[in-house]
């Protein structure tokens, strides 16, 4: 018998834990930024000049570059890194002197975690975080889970449990929905998307929790899971997100995007 979904509305130490122990499937926290804030700073983000797409899922465009397109490539790497900290400042710029979502996220996080929170360095180098997301009307997005180690050379990240971490910035009238398995992959799920966008839908069975935010919304949930995006209807729909990753009840946690 499958267990009751369980939703937090608050960020807190113990909110935080019940995701990475499974006892929470959501964190939803109605309201996390002003919807006038909302709207203009994604208005921002659609027309910044610097919005590319992403190279493995190109159904979406994306301003600050994610890990998930490193790919193990060297050159790659390079660029993410030697870009991270002056892009967390460029995407900071575009609504200065207030604070981004993700700032206000990131110190909270540091503040109901006791032993406080960091950015997540990866070879030596500290890692961007605050990925901006357009996702147009209409796209098909396929259903994966993430997972850093899989994104590494030596497939080690030392990481025990790892956050999605959304700030809704914009919704469309219908769709665009958070969908939510509660189910990690099989090993051959997992080795299917080290190469693919994601896994065919038409192979999974429903998902058992769909959570549709509202704009300015924050939303949370174990990415280690399988989850996905409903396409919108009507409208763009615009995230600012990063991961968060746990190593245990006594080390600080890390985010990066």
């Amino acid at each position: 018998m499958l267990k009751t979904v369980e939703i937090a509305r608050e960020l807190t130490e113990e909110s935080v834990r019940g995701l990475i122990e499974r006892t929470v499937d959501v964190i939803h926290v109605p309201g996390f930024y002003p919807k006038d804030l909302s709207a203009e700073f994604s208005d921002r983000v659609a027309g910044h000049s610097e919005l590319e797409a992403y190279k493995v899922q190109n159904a979406l465009k994306r301003l600050g570059m994610g890990y998930v397109d490193v790919g193990n490539d060297d050159e790659n790497a390079a660029r993410y890194h030697s870009a991270a900290v002056r892009s967390i400042w460029g995407i900071r710029d575009l609504v200065y002197p207030r604070m981004t979502p993700l700032d206000h996220f990131r110190l909270l996080l540091e503040e109901v975690w006791t032993p406080g929170a960091t950015i997540q360095v990866i070879e030596g180098k500290k890692s961007f975080v605050g990925t901006c997301r357009v996702i147009e009307p209409g796209a098909n997005m396929l259903p994966h889970n993430d997972r850093l180690a899989r994104m590494l050379k030596d497939g080690n990240s030392g990481l025990t449990g790892q956050i999605a971490v959304n700030v809704y910035l914009d919704m469309p009238p219908e769709g665009g929905e958070l969908e939510l398995w509660l189910s990690e992959p099989t090993p051959e799920q997992d080795r299917i998307q080290a190469t693919t966008d994601g896994l065919d839908r038409s192979e999974l069975d429903a998902p058992r929790l769909i959570v549709r935010p509202a704009n300015g919304d924050l939303v949370l949930f174990n990415s280690q899971l399988i989850h996905c995006v409903s396409p919108g209807v009507g409208g763009r729909r615009v995230t600012m997100s990063c991961f968060v990753g746990y190593r245990g009840d006594d080390k600080p946690l890390t985010y990066w995007s």
